[in-house]
């Protein structure tokens, strides 16, 4: 899968319908771009998003836990991995699961002012250097 540059990834990121955000956020995920999210993918993106825990438990293991309850809920092929399709039918179950393994999308008040600006040409957007 290709990351969407450009208005169509602005669009996504800053608004957009409910399955372009679930296609941004989940190519944001997919890490190596094999269309998948796997074990691993989540784990280091879980391990990045969480707070350090003072305690004797090895944290990695509470990670390793959370990526099972994940793959529990998420995981609607049993393939072990999470697919766009498992994604979208979990979103959309659960909207909170949309960000599951940490922020990608603005905070909707920055999102607000950005779409104004941009909308009044107070933004300009040079996406020549951005990657395809």
């Amino acid at each position: 899968s290709t990351q969407s540059t450009g208005s169509s990834g602005i669009n996504a990121e800053y608004g957009g319908t409910l399955e372009e955000r679930v296609a941004y956020c989940f190519n944001v995920y997919d890490m190596n771009n094999d269309g998948y999210i796997s074990r691993e993918e989540m784990f280091q993106m879980l391990k990045n998003s969480m707070v350090k825990q003072t305690t004797e438990e090895d944290p990695d293991e509470g990670i390793k836990d959370i990526v099972e309850l994940v793959l529990k809920k998420m995981d609607h092929d049993h393939d072990n991995r999470l697919s766009m399709d498992d994604f979208m039918k979990s979103v959309k179950e659960e909207d909170l699961l949309l960000e599951a393994f940490g922020p990608c999308l603005p905070d909707t008040k920055y999102r607000e002012k950005f779409l104004a600006d941009l909308e009044s040409g107070n933004v300009i957007l040079d996406v020549s250097q951005a990657k395809s």
